[in-house]
């Protein structure tokens, strides 16, 4: 359990024992809908979230996909030199807070501080 600074919560959780859709799948629950594969809800101006087609060779890999985007993406921003749309802050703070809650965990449930980095 996570809370934001803007005081906003969030819950995550992992289950690899548990029988269902296998892989490792994110859902987002939100006061104005829910986002699992698809979006439903209450909002109606929503984001395009088509992605682009990736090289011949390239397979879109695990987490829905998700790697052989990212890795076009990585590459695609040197050869055009520009900043990818996920820099290294945006990428540590979608990793550090996985970390940190381990660290909570191991402290039985200690609320710690997650450090927020910016570009």
């Amino acid at each position: 359990m996570m809370r934001t600074s803007e005081g906003g919560m969030s819950r995550m959780a992992v289950s690899w024992d548990t029988p269902g859709s296998g892989g490792e799948v994110g859902r987002i629950r939100g006061q104005k809908g829910s986002f699992y594969g698809k979006y439903e809800g209450l909002e109606k101006s929503l984001p395009n979230l088509k992605r682009p087609a990736l090289p011949p060779t390239v397979d879109p890999g695990g987490h829905g996909g998700s790697h052989g985007y990212l890795m076009n993406e990585f590459v695609m921003s040197i050869l055009q030199d520009r900043k990818p749309l996920v820099d290294i802050a945006q990428a540590l703070n979608m990793t550090v807070a996985g970390i940190v809650s381990h660290q909570s965990a191991v402290k039985n449930g200690e609320l710690l501080k997650i450090p927020q980095f910016r570009s």
